[in-house]
């Protein structure tokens, strides 16, 4: 094992170190570490400062410097004599919107108070709004009435004046008052009075028939006619139901019936033939119809192709004319080819293009 190597130059420097007074040495401050003079300026400052200066706080670790919440604003200081006002946070008695020079804002919740009916009342703001609108429907609900009864009250003015003067003319005209005398008789004699009794019947009688058949007329309607023409409407989409209704109305109208007070319907044993007429007429008019409305766009498609087929052709034929050209002396005219048919179809377009490629080739 080998001595450590001493060198003569460090055991110089440390001779003359230890014979030498200790001098202050400059130390390096570490990382994080203060100062002297640091410390007395903090002390110092620490003296001058006032006993009720808040303490600084710390400062937030690495990790919890993104999760600080932000700084809060300072509090908006307002006028003597106003004061914040809250939102509205529940629903609203009635939907009304609160506008300034700026736009729309919130609603304040704000309480009214006010005398109504003789009571002092208090209301939220949104609920004085809905008793506004009751009163403006009211108001127009009012004033719709008064002028219903200014209208029967000229009415009754009217009838009072022609009663007025039948009476005057009763009691001065003695032909007259004999004619009204005879009437009101023959009006109240038992025959005339059992009259408008079988009369009343037979009304009511009419009524409850008309009843029972508009009710049946209904279902049979929204359970058999409205589905037929709705089937037929999706079968056939060009045709509208407005047209079949239409359609249907007029057929209805030829199996009406009159009833004893004047009204049209349609009875139930005329059911049947509106069947019929929606399954044998209705249905084969909406289908022929829709044939025709169909056709042109068929044809126009049809054409389309067709000429698509024709430029087709006539490009083939022209390729074929530039590689085939016929070999010969100048002056020899080559035959001419033949005219080629009008086409009418696809198919004889392509016949014709084909005829006219092998007749290229052969000669």
């Amino acid at each position: 094992m080998t001595a450590p190597v001493i060198d003569i130059a460090d055991v110089m420097n440390e001779a003359v170190a230890a014979a030498l007074p200790a001098a202050p040495e400059a130390v390096a401050p570490d990382e994080g570490a203060e100062t002297l003079d640091d410390t007395a300026a903090d002390d110092s400052e620490a003296d001058a400062a006032p006993e009720d200066a808040p303490e600084e706080t710390a400062a937030p670790a690495e990790g919890e410097a993104e999760d600080a919440p932000a700084e809060e604003e300072a509090p908006v200081e307002l006028p003597d004599g106003l004061v914040a006002v809250p939102t509205v946070t529940d629903g609203l008695a009635t939907e009304f919107i609160l506008r300034d020079e700026h736009g729309e804002i919130e609603v304040p919740a704000l309480i009214v108070e006010y005398k109504a009916n003789g009571k002092v009342r208090q209301d939220r703001l949104d609920q004085v709004v809905k008793l506004a609108q009751w009163g403006v429907y009211n108001h127009e609900r009012q004033q719709q009435v008064e002028a219903e009864v200014e209208q029967q009250i000229a009415q009754y003015q009217q009838l009072l004046e022609q009663r007025e003067a039948q009476m005057e003319r009763m009691l001065t005209d003695e032909e007259f008052r004999e004619r009204v005398y005879e009437s009101y008789l023959t009006e109240t004699s038992p025959e005339r009075r059992a009259e408008r009794a079988e009369q009343a019947v037979e009304n009511l009688r009419v009524q409850q028939q008309l009843e029972s058949i508009t009710s049946s007329g209904d279902q049979f309607y929204n359970q058999e006619v409205v589905p037929a023409i709705r089937m037929i409407v999706n079968a056939l989409p060009t045709i509208s139901s407005d047209e079949l209704e239409s359609k249907l109305e007029m057929a209805l109208q030829a199996h009406a019936e009159l009833a004893p007070n004047g009204v049209p319907y349609v009875s139930p044993s005329r059911y049947d033939a509106i069947r019929k007429y929606i399954l044998e007429d209705l249905a084969l008019w909406a289908q022929a119809a829709h044939a025709r409305r169909v056709q042109p766009a068929q044809a126009a498609k049809a054409n389309a192709e067709l000429e698509r087929a024709q430029v087709e052709a006539q490009k083939a034929k022209r390729m074929v004319g530039q590689k085939l050209k016929p070999v010969g002396s100048a002056g020899a005219s080559p035959d001419r080819p033949k005219a080629a048919p009008k086409t009418s179809t696809v198919d004889d377009a392509v016949d014709s293009a084909l005829q006219s490629v092998l007749s290229s080739m052969r000669n």
